[in-house]
């Protein structure tokens, strides 16, 4: 029971989905059918990674350690001492302060060989090559106390070279951890040690690309929508693929390469980050709040300890806190475990697809662990089981976050639906009674605009002429120029008014002169073709033609026309006939932002008085 729980640690199993060994080996039997007719991916290759296992020829028949209690012996004394043949693979000691020293002999007539120790966790690794004289040929410090390009061979893994040698050669290995001490331990040929570094960065890759980019998209979504389960979520994932990562040793290799002591905690760091985010995660997406309270109690107070572990975990060394982590991982488990199993019983759909994942991981991780144990033989794809079951998991709870939000999204379309039905019963109820007063308020309402209307007119027309008043002159001009000033167009004014008008009222009576400003008015209206184009009165026998979008020369051609109109036909009252000629003033411009309207309706008087000066009936442009 101990070596199935130390390799569970070793596994990883140590985040939110932690299982029980009872789990952890019905998982295996489900899973050993499955992986056992999957042909191993690194045999295809004809190469061979040779495990260091009793009767394995020349190059390694026994494996021998010695438990240094005290951690004190130098490898003189060491070499003094009785050894005890390992009697299981891979070697593993459990949570010990002691040293443990390896031992085994090999010949190799061939080329270099390389030995490599798989667990990246040790703290505290020291090679040493004696020859078949026990003399010293080479020695190695390794370990991830030490920085990253500190090492032999640049990977995750501790990898130092083995002589060739005709003779037997004696290896001792000095471990020492803080964590788990287990030393699962390779030799391989050089070409067979590259594949397998090419084999294993493209697997570890594409799982910690996958699950990285699920995480972060799900977080792009909180902060677009606001849902705190995309960030538990997002958060989770991101922090299982940086656990397995360091277990890989690739965060060590590509993260914080120079940071050995950031190193030595972020696993404990990185579980109770998990925990944190994990159980907010399944109580949110099973929504266990709306039917028991007191398990909901309990999820949120075991997330408040996980976040002041997390604290704890950057303080502590990691010897402190990983059994208070591994209770606490157990503890988070079962309650994840309770939510989903409650939820379950409800018939919630979701609940179906967290199990479902749970079980996944479980699979993953037990096809590891028997792997480890020699129960199934080595393939590229058992050696990343429990990622690939991490894998599974991540996209199983994505798609339980997703059926989460499809029901939600349900419900409140089929409450929008049944608040529409309510509302439409509610309306027709109410409609026939409202039909006469909503009568009443259009009748009411069309009197109301109409007279507005006039009100309006009123206000911006003059009484005699029919054409626009002063005032409204004033407004349309300034809007005009402003429009005109911010779509670069041109505007051009005209301004006239009648010549002699004075002795006209004086002569003929001001009836007639009236008569005579309303027959101008006219001729003006039949002139103006444009809905643009506007005529106003400006005052006594004044008027002004406001042309939108006109240059000079159009501008000029209308004038002539209402020039020409009003000295074709006299003006008739009665028996009273007189011809009337008109002075006018054209004034163009192309507004802008530092010249006002009035600078235009300056320009177009200024005309006026020029045409007058000059003797009158005329156009001055």
């Amino acid at each position: 029971m101990t070596v199935l729980f130390v390799a569970l640690l070793r596994a990883g199993l140590l985040s939110l989905k932690e299982t029980s060994v009872a789990l952890t080996l019905t998982g295996a039997i489900l899973s050993s059918a499955l992986l056992l007719c999957t042909p191993a991916i690194a045999s295809s290759t004809g190469l061979h990674e040779h495990r260091l296992l009793p009767g394995f020829g020349q190059i390694a028949p026994d494996v021998s350690y010695y438990l240094d209690q005290k951690g004190d012996l130098l490898l003189e004394d060491i070499m003094t001492r009785s050894f005890d043949k390992v009697r299981e693979y891979p070697p593993q000691f459990g949570y010990t302060e002691a040293a443990v020293w390896l031992n085994f002999r090999y010949s190799n007539p061939g080329d270099i060989v390389w030995l490599s120790v798989n667990y990246p966790m040790l703290d505290d690794v020291q090679v040493f090559i004696l020859d078949e004289h026990q003399k010293l040929l080479s020695a190695y410090p390794l370990g991830d106390r030490l920085y990253f390009v500190e090492r032999v061979l640049l990977r995750p893994e501790f990898t130092v070279p083995l002589p060739s040698s005709v003779s037997l050669v004696s290896v001792y290995l000095r471990v020492q951890s803080g964590s788990s001490l287990e030393v699962p331990m390779t030799i391989s040929e050089d070409a067979v040690l590259r594949k397998t570094m090419e084999n294993s960065a493209w697997v570890q890759g594409l799982f910690f690309g996958a699950v990285v980019m699920l995480g972060l998209y799900h977080t792009l979504i909180f902060l677009s929508s606001g849902d705190r389960s995309y960030f538990y979520f997002g958060g989770l994932s991101l922090a299982m693929a940086l656990i397995q990562a360091t277990l890989w040793g690739r965060s060590y290799q590509f993260l914080w390469p120079e940071s050995p002591d950031w190193n030595d905690i972020a696993v404990s760091a990185l579980i109770n980050t998990s925990n944190f985010f994990g159980v907010l995660y399944i109580a949110k997406v099973v929504k266990i709040c709306e039917s028991h309270r007191l398990i909901n109690i309990a999820a949120m107070a075991l997330a408040a300890i996980s976040g002041l572990m997390v604290a704890l975990s950057l303080y502590f060394p990691y010897a402190d806190v990983i059994y208070p982590t591994l209770l606490l991982s157990m503890m988070t488990f079962l309650t994840c475990a309770t939510m989903v199993v409650v939820r379950m019983r409800r018939g919630y759909p979701p609940a179906f697809a967290v199990f479902v994942a749970g079980l996944m991981y479980t699979l993953g991780s037990a096809s590891y662990i028997l792997g480890k144990l020699g129960v199934f033989n080595n393939s590229l794809l058992l050696d990343n089981a429990l990622a690939l079951g991490q894998l599974l998991q991540v996209l199983l709870f994505a798609f339980a976050l997703s059926v989460r939000m499809a029901m939600d999204k349900e419900l409140r379309e089929r409450a929008q639906r049944d608040t529409a039905h309510a509302q439409a019963m509610l309306l027709e109820t109410e409609r026939e009674q409202n039909v006469r007063l909503d009568q009443e308020v259009k009748a009411r309402t069309q009197e109301l605009r109409e007279a507005n209307a006039r009100l309006e007119k009123i206000s911006t027309t003059d009484s005699l002429t029919g054409l626009y008043n002063r005032r409204h002159f004033d407004e349309v001009l300034e809007r005009e120029y402003g429009r005109a000033a911010r779509e670069g167009k041109a505007l051009s004014l005209i301004m006239f008014d009648l010549d002699y008008f004075k002795n006209l009222n004086d002569t003929q009576g001001h009836a007639f002169g009236d008569e005579a400003l309303r027959q101008t008015a006219l001729r003006i209206q039949d002139v103006l073709n444009r809905p643009a184009d506007m005529a106003f009165r400006y005052g006594g026998e004044e008027f002004v033609i406001l042309l939108p979008d006109t240059e000079a020369s159009a501008a000029h051609i209308l004038a002539r026309q209402i020039w020409t109109a009003m000295r074709s036909e006299p003006v008739v009252m009665k028996d009273q006939t007189v011809r009337l000629t008109i002075s006018i003033g054209i004034a163009t411009a192309m507004p802008d932002k530092d010249n006002s309207y009035y600078t235009l309706l300056k320009r177009a008087d200024e005309k006026l008085y020029q045409a007058k000066n000059e003797g009158r009936d005329r156009i001055c442009i």
